[in-house]
């Protein structure tokens, strides 16, 4: 090769930086001009108050100054299903051009699973944007029940509260119930986490499933002077209950375990950000890069830990991505067991 075509090749490389840096200064000088002085609302499919609301507030309230431009972040609450309400308007009738963006409790993708009739939506459509906070859900009791320990669950009834049989609320007590063989009763219908807390207080049932994050913010005394006893609990181990053993760890079979997997999902997601199918890309690239910029913020950080009471455990949005595509994929037999063993 001559020095005369080593220097075209050179000259067409350099061409070509020049036009891809030139592209990502047009894209966000374009971000900057779409998102200035805009108004960029968050659905939260939750009621005012609780781990997924709070949150989600401060999320907006730090990511309006690492998005393009000086646009204003703002929540609407839009509850219902276990954020699959919001979920379903956000795919189906919310605009596509990045100033609507969904907040979800962490079960949204394993209700496309479960649920495909309720949950209209396909989360491989959704633009993931990231999570911040993940959810260790736990099986709780309170101190004066008669067992220690699942194991003698086996032979003692205990009194399980929850919401409906598509809710984290159930799901985990009745996988546990039927992998285990426990003498459990789980009576559905309550409103949410704080109904079934009040039950608890009145003596209509025993306990809970809930994330531990819920009890730092509605009764963080109850964690640490003795009031509830950990049972089991899926997602990642928390140092708040160091002694309760992963139901993982209780079951036997390979099947068993996969059983297990598959409630682990909404654990594996987090509480996501999230934006409808069709946001242009360089918008969602946008929002992405001011999500991971927020997360490197020691005073987000700090709110986060100081809030919610609970350490950052951060996704970023290629990450999440890629997660909820891999979930989406579980194995259409494993679904269909867990159906059959939760009553769906």
């Amino acid at each position: 090769m001559n020095h005369r075509s080593v220097s075209i090749m050179a000259l067409g490389r350099v061409l070509t930086l020049v036009a891809l840096l030139a592209g990502t200064v047009a894209c966000t000088e374009q971000n900057v001009d779409f998102y200035t002085d805009r108004t960029v609302t968050i659905l939260v499919g939750s009621g005012p108050g609780g781990v997924t609301d709070t949150s989600a507030r401060i999320i907006a309230g730090f990511l309006e100054q690492y998005l393009p431009g000086e646009s204003t972040v703002i929540v609407q609450n839009m509850p219902g299903g276990g954020s699959v309400t919001m979920t379903n308007h956000l795919y189906r009738s919310a605009p596509q051009d990045g100033t609507v963006l969904g907040y979800s409790l962490p079960g949204i993708v394993l209700a496309q699973l479960m649920e495909p009739n309720r949950a209209r939506y396909d989360g491989r459509e959704l633009g993931w944007i990231g999570s911040a906070i993940t959810a260790t859900n736990m099986i709780v009791v309170l101190n004066d029940t008669p067992v220690n320990n699942l194991d003698e669950a086996r032979n003692t009834e205990i009194i399980i509260g929850a919401t409906g049989r598509g809710s984290p609320l159930y799901q985990l007590p009745a996988l546990a119930r039927e992998l285990l063989g426990l003498d459990m009763r789980i009576i559905t219908g309550y409103q949410g986490s704080s109904e079934i807390t009040l039950a608890m207080e009145r003596g209509e049932v025993h306990g809970q499933s809930a994330a531990l994050d819920y009890w730092a913010l509605a009764r963080p005394d109850w964690l640490t002077d003795g009031t509830l006893k950990f049972l089991t609990y899926i997602g990642p181990p928390d140092t708040r209950a160091p002694d309760a053993p992963h139901l993982g760890d209780l079951v036997f079979t390979e099947r068993e375990q996969e059983l297990v997997e598959v409630l682990e999902i909404s654990s594996r997601i987090g509480w996501p950000l999230f934006a409808p199918p069709g946001i242009p890309a360089e918008r969602l690239a946008a929002l992405r890069q001011a999500f991971s910029q927020m997360l490197q913020d020691e005073a987000f950080s700090e709110a986060i830990e100081t809030s919610m009471r609970t350490p950052l455990s951060p996704r970023e949005g290629e990450a999440l991505q890629a997660t909820v595509q891999a979930e989406l994929d579980t194995p259409e037999s494993v679904i269909a067991e867990a159906k059959e063993l939760l009553g769906l």
